[in-house]
């Protein structure tokens, strides 16, 4: 019974003073974030350690990329050139935030990235099973499916991006009501959007609808959409038979003198040659799109 009595006391002191410090060195940070080549780019990242014995005060915070090259450091001049004045840790390292922001991403910046942390006097650790990718965003343009002449129609664009620093500003090709706003998602990605409220005509129809999208250090962004567009023809029909056969056409025209182009509703009717027919007088609005 004392031979068991000790094994249990030695289990007891191995569970409760052994080293398992490996397992509570964790980290928290995006799979991957999206970005755009020549703006900033923001990877937002917490971590946690074994809390120590002694009171520790000097930390460490160390960016990788893909090739273990430096791209981040508490001290500047263990950052590589090319990163040099572009990164910077957004957190403070002591209430255990990572946080880092890239100014002018670079195809070259060689990512995934991961974080290192060095504690002076206690321990160090690399997160490099936890490494975050970039992925580069693009704009989305949608237009509502049926587009009238005259009537409302609304369009939205919109971009994703991790840089609530520089929101994004949009200009449309067309006039008409535009709202802007940006929203917070999680893992620190935003989304900007800007919607329209226009009134098509006629000559918008195979014509680009266009969102231009401005960012920070003036880059530029477009994205398009060709409207097709019905218009509204009133046809007067008059003195039609029951049973005749009545053909529509559309014809399409330049105008010489100002270069708009000019849609004609053409009608023409075959009759059935027959008796007492009752004789119509109507009008009909119908909706159309141009050849």
């Amino acid at each position: 019974c004392n031979s068991l009595f000790m094994i249990f006391l030695c289990f007891c002191y191995f569970l409760h003073f052994s080293p398992m410090e490996a397992s509570s060195w964790t980290v928290k940070v995006p799979s991957s974030v999206k970005g755009h080549l020549g703006l900033c780019v923001v990877i937002p990242c917490s971590y946690d350690f074994p809390s120590p014995q002694n009171k520790v005060s000097e930390f460490t915070g160390i960016w990788y990329n893909d090739n273990d090259q430096v791209i981040c450091h508490s001290n500047a001049s263990q950052i590589l050139d090319p990163f040099l004045n572009r990164t910077k840790l957004l957190g403070d390292l002591s209430k255990k935030n990572c946080s880092l922001m890239i100014e002018n991403l670079q195809q070259s910046d060689g990512w995934p990235f991961y974080f290192r942390i060095e504690i002076k006097d206690y321990n160090q650790y690399s997160y490099i099973n936890d490494k975050v990718s970039i992925s580069l965003s693009q704009p989305n343009l949608s237009v509502q499916e049926e587009i009238k002449e005259g009537e409302n129609v609304s369009a939205s664009c919109s971009v994703f991006h991790s840089c609530p620093t520089y929101p994004p500003s949009f200009i449309w090709s067309h006039s008409g009501e535009q709202h802007d706003q940006t929203q917070q998602l999680h893992e620190g990605q935003w989304n900007s959007t800007s919607t329209l409220t226009f009134h098509p005509n006629r000559s918008d129809h195979n014509k680009p609808l266009k969102c231009n999208i401005t960012y920070h250090h003036g880059l530029l962004q477009e994205t398009s959409k060709i409207l097709q567009v019905k218009c509204k023809y009133t046809v007067h029909l008059q003195s039609f038979k029951i049973g005749d056969t009545v053909f529509f056409a559309i014809k399409q025209y330049k105008q010489a003198s100002t270069g708009e182009i000019c849609s004609h509703l053409l009608v023409r009717v075959r009759r059935r040659a027959a008796a007492f027919w009752t004789n119509c007088s109507l009008a009909r609005q119908v909706w159309l799109t141009p050849a």
